[in-house]
């Protein structure tokens, strides 16, 4: 039998990886275009807001366009307010 304290850690894993598979997809609201790329505004399902950058020099450019569906591979969130998504790769969903 697991001890209630294994029963809590397993239940919050396995919370904390079903909400890391379901934040990566996105719904881009705004684009604000910056010197060297852009600021893509983004909502998740539950309509939280986030940024994230993109740009040639992140290695992470693609053409996008306000609508969009995308997914996003995470290298991490940043605290702020809006928060801003670190991103590995963007992909257009269709």
């Amino acid at each position: 039998m697991k001890s209630p304290l294994t029963i809590i850690i397993l239940a919050l894993l396995m919370g904390c990886t079903a909400v890391k598979k379901e934040s990566n997809m996105f719904t881009i609201s705004k684009i604000q275009q910056e010197k060297d790329g852009q600021t893509l505004f983004l909502k998740d399902n539950d309509n939280k807001v986030y940024t994230t950058i993109i740009s040639i020099p992140n290695g992470n450019f693609i053409k996008v366009n306000e609508g969009d569906n995308i997914r996003i591979k995470i290298k991490e969130i940043l605290d702020t307010d809006p928060p801003i998504i670190v991103s590995k790769h963007i992909e257009i969903l269709d």
